[in-house]
């Protein structure tokens, strides 16, 4: 899915948030890629959310300088912030792979095991995810997953029961993502799972 700074998605579970994974590709050096928090129940926009519970634990995955930066804060009885950072510059214009495992407290960035997180004194169960939702980036987003489950950008299949998806300002890619190299053949969907493998 392409995206400006006017986009915004918002995608909700019922249970939570063990697992995410994405590749982004983007030139610009400062934004929010995304935000794991949890939410309650009623429905509500995510910008009220946070509003309106401000002392609420989340995690936050962005570009600092075009390096990515992974911001835990913890509201347990002390506030708490920690940060993991990457060294590699991730806003060079080529598909970029995070991946996020917060059962096993796992960082992997382009297939490589980056940072064991920190453990926080409140458990951090986040149910919601935000991606792109301080409007400074321009870009793509694929082969979004959470808890390994593919999430469908496509709002006229309603076909999952599993999550709640509200997007503005998305749009499908009119350029291949997997440009240069196209190796699905058969008039086949081209889904990154791996920097080197395709389904």
């Amino acid at each position: 899915m392409a995206f400006n700074q006017t986009s915004l998605a918002n995608i909700s579970l019922a249970t939570p948030i063990s697992n995410i994974s994405l590749f982004f590709n983007t030139l610009q050096s400062n934004g929010t890629l995304f935000e794991l928090f949890a939410s309650p129940k009623q429905s509500r926009s995510t910008r009220d959310l946070m509003l309106s519970n401000p002392s609420s634990s989340k995690i936050i995955g962005a570009l600092i300088d075009g390096r990515f930066r992974l911001i835990i804060i913890d509201n347990g009885p002390k506030r708490k912030e920690y940060e993991l950072r990457s060294e590699q510059r991730l806003n060079d214009g080529h598909a970029h792979q995070i991946q996020l495992d917060l059962d096993n407290s796992q960082l992997i960035l382009d297939g490589i095991y980056n940072e064991t997180l920190t453990k926080t004194e409140e458990k951090l169960s986040p149910n919601q995810i935000e991606l792109l939702g301080d409007g400074t980036l321009n870009g793509w987003l694929q082969d979004i997953r959470i808890n390994d489950q593919l999430i469908s950008f496509d709002t006229t299949n309603k076909s999952s029961e599993n999550y709640n998806l509200t997007i503005f300002n998305m749009n499908p890619m009119k350029n291949n993502p997997c440009y240069p190299i196209n190796p699905c053949f058969n008039q086949g969907i081209c889904h990154v799972t791996n920097s080197q493998d395709y389904l």
